[in-house]
């Protein structure tokens, strides 16, 4: 771990961003990739997810061979579904047979 964590040093004074699921997923992933180079996404996730999503990092980690895809996976993952409802239901225009 010593390693990896040395990579990550630079000369400025750098704030990581974390998730633990508490928060937007998107907000976050935009914050990390401003804070974080993009050649140390993959390394600096192994400290800023938590929780569950730091189970599932562990899991997964291996199986992603581009930041987009890694991006694509966290929002389908941990994104919340944004749904819009057009229309009210009120079961009367219902042309299912009756059961």
């Amino acid at each position: 771990m010593m390693t990896w964590s040395l990579c990550c040093v630079s000369s400025g004074v750098r704030n990581l961003s974390t998730y633990d699921g508490l928060n937007d997923v998107d907000i976050f992933l935009d914050a990390f990739e401003r804070e974080v180079p993009e050649k140390q996404h993959f390394h600096a996730l192994d400290w800023a997810l938590h929780a569950t999503h730091t189970r599932w990092w562990g899991t997964h980690k291996d199986s992603f061979d581009d930041w987009c895809e890694c991006r694509r996976r966290m929002r389908m993952c941990f994104g919340k579904l944004k749904v819009r409802i057009t229309e009210k239901y009120d079961g009367k225009d219902d042309q299912r047979a009756p059961n």
